[in-house]
């Protein structure tokens, strides 16, 4: 991944260029992999540098100007109308290519792994953190209708950091807005429903150990609100 790239693409979404267009110029090296009947590691490779330039350049966005980048992901994604998706090998799963957007998933798990003074090599600024977690809210804020974009997961991990831990964590606090501002509503319903996850996945933190919380809930939902009044939201 370079500078270059992500300037790039950022050009391409700020110019007046059909986002359809910018779309298809983007994902033209992927189907070139495919085309050339590269392995399924160059596949996997080639999806994952594409991935991290995104996720990059919407880290790198303030979180009131990304609509031009979901629609850009959107439009990613619409490329399986007319018949054009195609199933792919990922991680030995046949996948669909476009509808699926294999490995984006993946990226952005590796991008949490990036949060501030997380002690990374490069960890993202609270601003950066701040950005993409607002992101990774756009895009479930579509969830409903786009279930590829379901990172509801990632909201639980945000507000665990910033309201059920000992010590709150300024940049998490920060990020935590971002889910209410973007995707409150899916927040909302998903925890009236008491959407959950396999395993200690989505526990609660440090401060709410004892809870049988496995995801969201209407409890643990009272608590991010408290949390996020005091915090002056």
């Amino acid at each position: 991944m370079t500078t270059k790239q992500i300037e790039a693409l950022k050009a391409s979404l700020s110019s007046n260029a059909d986002v359809t267009t910018t779309a298809l110029k983007f994902t033209e090296s992927i189907a070139q992999v495919i085309e050339s009947g590269a392995s399924e590691e160059a596949l996997e490779e080639k999806l994952s540098t594409s991935w991290n330039i995104l996720i990059s350049l919407a880290a790198q966005t303030d979180h009131g100007s990304q609509d031009p980048i979901v629609e850009f992901v959107k439009a990613v994604r619409k490329q399986k109308a007319g018949g054009s998706d195609r199933t792919v090998t990922i991680w030995g799963s046949e996948v669909r290519l476009w509808e699926d957007m294999p490995l984006l998933g993946a990226g952005m798990r590796s991008a949490w792994n990036r949060a501030p003074d997380s002690g990374s090599e490069d960890d993202f600024s609270i601003p950066e953190w701040t950005n993409l977690n607002a992101f990774a809210a756009r895009l479930t804020a579509s969830s409903p209708a786009i279930p590829t974009f379901d990172y509801s997961l990632y909201a639980i991990w945000t507000m665990r950091s910033a309201f059920e831990d000992e010590t709150a964590d300024a940049a998490a606090v920060e990020a935590a807005k971002m889910w209410f501002l973007y995707a409150g509503d899916v927040i909302e319903r998903l925890s009236r429903e008491g959407k959950s996850f396999d395993g200690p996945i989505a526990k609660g933190g440090q401060r709410f150990g004892g809870k049988a919380w496995r995801g969201f809930c209407e409890e643990r939902l009272a608590v991010w609100k408290a949390r996020l009044g005091r915090e002056g939201y």
